[in-house]
């Protein structure tokens, strides 16, 4: 499967992306259930999602790719730093 072009999964990945932006997490959660009967087809979920989340940062970002990963590493640092975080007793 090429990681974004005219099939289901891409399709699918779009609306799922398009969830998260919406903070939609009911239809996040019907279109991974609508999309992942199998473990082949979550592969192809997750491939999808992220080839079509990296044309979406570029593009959003000018296509500059050293602004896209100075962006991402900054969120890896972020959410990296919210997991070591201990939880209240």
């Amino acid at each position: 499967m090429p990681l974004i072009g005219p099939n289901p999964k891409t399709a699918a990945a779009a609306a799922l992306i398009r969830a998260g932006l919406a903070d939609d997490a009911d239809a996040g959660v019907l279109i991974m259930q609508q999309n992942s009967a199998t473990m082949s087809d979550m592969h192809d979920l997750l491939l999808a999602m992220a080839a079509l989340s990296v044309r979406v940062l570029l593009t959003s970002n000018g296509f500059e790719y050293d602004r896209a990963l100075a962006i991402l590493d900054h969120w890896i640092a972020q959410y990296d730093k919210a997991q070591v975080v201990a939880p209240d007793a």
